[in-house]
């Protein structure tokens, strides 16, 4: 892990770094301070300080910015971007990105063992509808493959919702009645615990009774996780090879579907060795094909990232690797006093 990569007499009070801004001062859960770096290798930011505010409530962070307590919002919830857009006061910058919330199955344990159970599950999720609820329609469909943006990752027909496939391949895998499954949900992210209801809601049509048990953030990260047979997660932007170093190879610190499939782990191997781009390209093609026809992973949408700024901000721009303001790149942003 790089950012164990630190010197022996390294104290958190005086952090070392070569960005536009140093640190000021932090109060945990409260506020951070940034200031210019004047001393920056290109062209510094255009303001001398940034203060990073903590909001536990997200109706304390609207709020806020509607009354010009921040000029600034990050991860605006998405369900809000068009009442947003309706005050002349403000405007927002949406980011089309990578970030996914999935639902996880583990491949080792019932009843997703059965590849034929994992297939059906994919079968029952209408993903537009998914994105229209949850996102607010301020997103795309997924595919049941992550990385959208990387050359690596094939075009192949989109999979869309088949109850009567779906129920036949739950026969075949000997619940010719459906099934019973608990889905373990947490607010680990906007939209995350609508999601799990929408899908119980679809899996439903296909004779599948989805029980959700939902917990806190912090339950949800405690012994229980990677564990669950059953359960979500969500992932900021990332290419196919560093995703699946993440979370989708045996040894992966974050293996939440335990997938262990030789043939994938050999493609992505020979992958990351490849020099030629478009042989690596073709390799990852073919690992990912394998996670669409057999993986643990419902990939059923992407989300937008949306920023609200208040008009005299001005500078910020969309960023696909689904950060907050410009991916963080707030040396950007400038503020028209005048205006403001």
């Amino acid at each position: 892990n790089p950012m164990g990569i630190v010197p022996a007499d390294y104290h958190p009070a005086k952090p070392g770094g070569t960005g536009p801004f140093t640190l000021g001062s932090f109060e945990p859960g409260q506020v951070t301070v940034l200031k210019r770096n004047p001393d920056y290798w290109t062209e510094p930011p255009f303001v001398d300080e940034v203060h990073l505010l903590n909001f536990n409530d997200q109706d304390a962070l609207v709020n806020a910015l509607l009354s010009t307590q921040v000029d600034v919002v990050g991860q605006l919830p998405l369900a809000l971007v068009d009442v947003i857009n309706t005050d002349p006061r403000l405007h927002t910058v949406l980011s089309e990105t990578g970030n996914w919330l999935p639902f996880t199955m583990r491949v080792d344990a019932a009843p997703f063992d059965d590849p034929r159970v994992r297939q059906a599950f994919r079968l029952v999720v209408d993903r537009e509808q998914m994105v229209e609820q949850v996102f607010s329609g301020h997103g795309t469909v997924g595919n049941d493959m992550y990385s959208p943006f990387d050359p690596g990752t094939p075009r192949l027909q989109q999979r869309t919702r088949d109850i009567a496939k779906a129920k036949k391949l739950l026969a075949d895998a000997g619940h010719p009645n459906g099934l019973e499954v608990e889905l373990v949900t947490a607010p680990i992210q906007s939209g995350a615990v609508e999601a799990a209801q929408v899908f119980a809601e679809q899996a439903s049509e296909a004779g599948i009774t989805v029980k959700l048990r939902r917990v806190d953030s912090t339950t949800f990260f405690g012994d229980g996780y990677l564990e669950y047979p059953f359960s979500q997660d969500f992932w900021y932007t990332r290419n196919f090879l560093s995703q699946t170093a993440q979370g989708t190879v045996p040894g992966a610190p974050f293996n939440e579907t335990h997938e262990a499939d030789p043939e994938f782990r050999a493609l992505y191997k020979k992958a990351r060795a490849t020099m030629d781009e478009k042989k690596r390209n073709q390799l990852m093609q073919q690992a990912q094909q394998l996670l669409h026809e057999k993986g643990g992973y419902i990939a059923w949408g992407f989300f937008n990232q949306a920023d609200a700024y208040q008009n005299y901000v001005g500078g910020g721009f969309a960023h696909r690797i689904g950060m907050p303001v410009c991916g963080f790149h707030m040396r950007h942003l400038w503020i028209d006093q005048e205006g403001k």
